[in-house]
């Protein structure tokens, strides 16, 4: 457990939370292209509380390869593994190069890649050997599941449920549930659906997305701290002064949680 005695103010006591290497309250960070000044600032900062980073949107593709690889590095310095999203995997898939995707990402120096098929079409067979493809790279998978595009993939719970299940038993490490058309782009989360498939696969195997306005409280207030989030790098300290208590307090006031 760490109390954060080693920061400022430290008279002050906040609630414990789980140290790093953690296996829940997991705070992924989306790298949309930070520069290397921006990531050292990232890292100062808030380098921390980050678990896992995630190259994401595809811009890896418009960086160059001692760049990104510096990169990896200086989140690997800080014990913060790096993933690649799905946006490029999707356009290996459609190329017919997935092998090839895979071994450069490890060449790199990745720990992991994300196995999507947000915009493709994609049957779970199929995702499930990609799954195990990527395994066989080297690298650790995190199986996103749903669509893009105005896709009513959150219509059937049975469906996305039987997906999200044939991902983990395929040895994903994480499932990263979409967002779009569940808790994004929508007037209301699908509070249902999110609450099956954690009442099904429990909090520690599933990664939800939590971008726009108000969805870091609506996870926490609705899950603790053990809620695995995948946020961008300028939210990592508002998420983590949450998840210990420091605003926007839970209904009984600060939170209990690993």
């Amino acid at each position: 457990m760490t109390m954060l005695q080693d920061k400022c103010l430290s008279a002050v006591r906040v609630p414990p939370r789980q140290a790093k290497p953690r296996d829940s309250g997991l705070t992924v960070v989306a790298d949309r292209g930070l520069g290397p000044a921006a990531l050292g600032d990232l890292l100062e900062t808030a380098g921390d509380y980050i678990d896992i980073a995630k190259f994401a949107m595809g811009v890896s593709r418009l960086l160059g390869e001692d760049l990104v690889r510096r990169k990896i590095e200086a989140y690997g310095a800080r014990g913060i593994p790096c993933f690649f999203a799905g946006e490029i995997f999707e356009l290996a898939i459609l190329q017919g190069v997935v092998e090839e995707y895979f071994a450069a990402i490890k060449a790199l120096g990745g720990w992991g890649v994300e196995v999507s098929n947000a915009q493709v079409a994609m049957g779970i067979p199929e995702k499930v050997a990609l799954i195990g493809m990527g395994q066989k790279a080297g690298l650790q998978v995190i199986a996103e599941c749903g669509r893009k595009g105005g896709v009513d993939w959150a219509g059937s719970g049975k469906l996305v449920a039987a997906e999200v299940r044939a991902c983990l038993d395929a040895g994903a490490y994480r499932v990263l549930v979409q967002a779009e058309g569940l808790n994004e782009g929508v007037e209301e989360p699908n509070a249902r659906l999110i609450q099956d498939l954690v009442g099904e696969f429990g909090l520690d195997r599933l990664v939800f997305q939590a971008k726009e306005d108000g969805l870091i409280p609506w996870f926490l207030k609705s899950f603790g701290l053990r809620v695995n989030l995948d946020v961008d790098s300028d939210q990592v300290l508002d998420l983590e002064s949450q998840r210990r208590g420091l605003r926007k307090r839970g209904v009984f006031g600060l939170m209990v949680g690993p």
